[in-house]
């Protein structure tokens, strides 16, 4: 920690004689043991390592960065110089800043040394697991590793942050196999602190795989409706949450007055049953923000609180520029407040929908019309998951959808990225052939 904190000192004196206003620099060191399947075999086993520094300044109000992969004193002047030369050429900006000083923290975070014996005990265990209860099922690919960060982060306003952050990963992708049949690929992930629990019972991966296996045999929609989308956690976070947090609360659309949120704050903006936090601080929450990319610490705060909308995904930056509050972090520590019904229960009370694990679709317009295809999904009749969907376009309105919701299940889950309910919108067109 010591060689990365001098190096970001260097950075920044450095950028400071050669005329910099004010700079700040971020110095990583990572080394990533991994092991692979692929076709279901065991094919690769190897450790990488990242080095990377960037260095941001500041001269006149305009801001250029760079980002080099050398710790030697050359290439860092030769960073600086070139991060000089972008901001003569950037417009003039007074909004831009870096986080105000003296301050020093130190963080240590998640599992920094790894088992390597026991992570490849648990892949071997996850190949031997997924045979025996799912045998329909095909792993096109499975990365486990374990990942260990250095990183020092300072500014010339004397804010030092040094971090030392390990984490364990899953990452995998299949499909379900039977004579002709095969299904859409799909994938599960999870990022971890320890090796306590066999892959397949971490949360929903045994539910999914077979979710995958009843999907041999899919059939598009015959017609066009208007009924209930149920979205499985995953989906929820990236394709719902993840959108309306890029097109309705992050820095772009606010900045340019596109957001249809823009001046809704302290207003209702989804169902009273919705509580959307971003939490990295979430003991549950793997390894999650500490500080910003301007070096404010990060803070776990409320977007959504009983259908309210109470802040933003403002960076410093988009805070100064819009007048708005800056949020707490900028990260996508997604945590979504459980509900009081079952899975089961929630499905029972919808006569036509469908149910998504996955959603495939180009990104949502500026108010919220998206539109794609339904992906390793289920008709929903009468209350019960029914027909495996192929071919099958799902349209709606994200900022429409949050004031129908139908409901929310008490199963979460908690990968370590995001903490998640399943959800059920009304108003979804479904259309099939």
């Amino acid at each position: 920690m010591e060689k990365l904190q001098s190096l970001a000192e260097l950075v920044l004196r450095i950028a400071e004689e050669s005329g910099a206003d004010d700079a700040q620099c971020a110095v990583s060191d990572a080394e990533t043991r991994e092991f692979n399947i692929d076709g279901g075999e065991f094919s690769l086993m190897r450790t990488l390592f990242d080095r990377s520094v960037s260095v941001t300044v500041l001269k006149d109000r305009r801001q250029g960065s760079v980002a080099v992969n050398r710790f030697d004193e050359d290439s860092l002047r030769a960073a600086v110089r070139d991060a000089l030369a972008s901001a003569e050429s950037a417009v003039p900006d007074e909004a831009r800043e870096f986080a105000p000083g003296p301050k020093t923290r130190d963080f240590t975070l998640g599992a920094p040394e790894p088992d390597a014996d026991a992570l490849f005990e648990r892949l071997r265990q996850f190949r031997e697991d997924v045979s025996e209860r799912h045998p329909k099922l095909v792993l096109e690919q499975v990365i486990a590793a374990h990942t260990r960060v250095k990183r020092v982060y300072a500014n010339t306003n004397g804010v030092l942050y040094h971090t030392l952050a390990g984490q364990y990963g899953l990452s995998t992708t299949y499909s379900a196999h039977e004579g002709e049949l095969v299904t859409s690929l799909y994938g599960s992930s999870a990022s971890l602190t320890d090796l306590h629990t066999r892959f397949i019972d971490l949360p929903l991966v045994d539910r999914e795989m077979g979710d995958v296996e009843r999907q041999l045999g899919a059939a598009p929609v015959d017609g066009k409706f208007t009924g209930t989308a149920v979205f499985a956690p995953g989906c929820l976070a990236g394709s719902v949450f993840g959108a309306i947090l890029q097109n309705f609360a992050s820095d772009a659309p606010l900045i340019d007055g596109t957001s249809p949120w823009r001046d809704k704050l302290g207003q209702p903006v989804a169902d009273p049953r919705l509580t959307l936090s971003l939490r990295p601080k979430d003991p549950r929450i793997v390894c999650g923000q500490r500080y910003t990319a301007e070096g404010f610490e990060a803070e776990d705060f409320d977007l959504i609180r009983d259908g309210v909308l109470t802040g933003f995904l403002l960076t410093r930056y988009g805070a100064n520029k819009t007048g708005l509050p800056q949020g707490g972090n900028t990260s996508f520590a997604l945590v979504a407040q459980p509900g009081d019904n079952s899975l089961d229960g929630l499905l029972s009370g919808i006569e036509k929908g469908v149910f998504l694990l996955r959603f495939s679709g180009g990104h949502p317009a500026a108010n919220g019309e998206f539109s794609g295809v339904a992906k390793n999904g289920f008709l929903i009749e009468n209350g019960r998951l029914t027909t495996p969907l192929t071919e099958t376009m799902i349209s709606g309105n994200l900022a429409d959808m949050l004031l129908r919701l139908r409901g929310v299940s008490r199963e979460v889950l908690a990968d370590g990225d995001v903490i998640m309910p399943y959800m059920a919108f009304d108003g979804i067109t479904v259309s099939g052939k």
